[in-house]
């Protein structure tokens, strides 16, 4: 009997060292990929919001660099400034990166959005052009000048043509005047409001026009045929930006696509696709 039950004692022994071996020898769980690296736990596709075609060469830097941290950009293109920032609010995508300071604080605050700016991208020049003229000063009274009709573009456009010296605003006005601001004329012009991205196509129909620069790029502009060009910015109001949902804001995902996105090789694309119109933003701010 003593035997038999110090064969079984042995007997046990041997499957308790069996299995904590086997649970020591197992290999360890493949740590979770560190925020601080920038890389996602789990492969994940962001959906960003864009308006035009245009911009995806940017972007496509952008994705190349993500690609094998498990971070997928997948592209949702919308024609009209007004849907993109409804569409995250709605979470029908995660980001957006097609508006400047000026216009996300007017739509979010006019709209209840409740969306936040991470980062900033750009700065895309507002020039005059004209099919008419060769300067400024060949303007004469009842000229056509044909400017955005939305409010953040339109108050930029005007600010433009008061730095050319053709028009004076009220300074109350602050960064959106609208045409009732004019306090001064150099020269009587009148004024044609448009959709922004229809502005291009009147230039034959009017004397100079007011374009911003993305849409100037899209009808085929050079920077350097511009009678006049915006160069200097008091604030981020015409800054862009990547927006998120603002319970969004501290996503790490989303914070390392900031971080992509500011290098230098999108500011190769800058220089050389888009040579004369864009300035990225970040190297201002520092």
């Amino acid at each position: 009997m003593k035997k038999i039950l110090a064969l079984l004692l042995a007997l046990i022994s041997v499957f308790a060292l069996a299995a904590c071996g086997s649970e020591a020898s197992a290999p360890a769980a493949a740590p979770a990929a560190s925020e601080e690296a920038g890389q996602a736990a789990e492969p994940v596709t962001v959906r960003i919001g864009l308006t035009g075609a245009v911009y995806e060469p940017i972007w496509d830097v952008v994705k190349e660099k993500l690609a094998p941290e498990g971070i997928q950009l997948e592209y949702v293109q919308f024609n009209n400034f007004s849907l993109p920032n409804n569409a995250l609010n709605n979470g029908e995508i995660e980001i957006n990166a097609f508006q400047h300071h000026a216009f996300f604080n007017n739509d979010t605050s006019s709209n209840g959005y409740n969306l936040t700016a991470i980062g900033d991208t750009y700065i895309v020049a507002m020039d005059i052009f004209s099919d008419k003229i060769k300067d400024l000063s060949e303007l004469k009274d009842g000229d056509l000048v044909a400017v955005p009709n939305d409010v953040t573009n339109e108050g930029r456009a005007l600010k433009l043509l008061e730095s050319a010296g053709i028009i004076e605003i009220d300074p109350a006005a602050g960064n959106s005047p609208t045409i009732n601001d004019i306090t001064g004329y150099k020269v009587q012009v009148k004024f044609q409001e448009v959709d922004a991205n229809l502005v291009p196509s009147i230039l034959p129909d009017v004397t100079i026009a007011v374009v911003n620069g993305n849409y100037a790029l899209d009808a085929g502009l050079k920077a350097e045929d511009a009678l006049f060009k915006e160069s200097e910015y008091a604030d981020n109001s015409y800054y862009c930006l990547i927006a998120v949902r603002s319970e969004d804001s501290e996503n790490p995902v989303y914070q390392r696509i900031v971080e992509a996105y500011q290098c230098d090789e999108v500011i190769d694309v800058y220089n050389g696709q888009f040579a004369g119109f864009f300035t990225p933003t970040w190297k201002l701010e520092g």
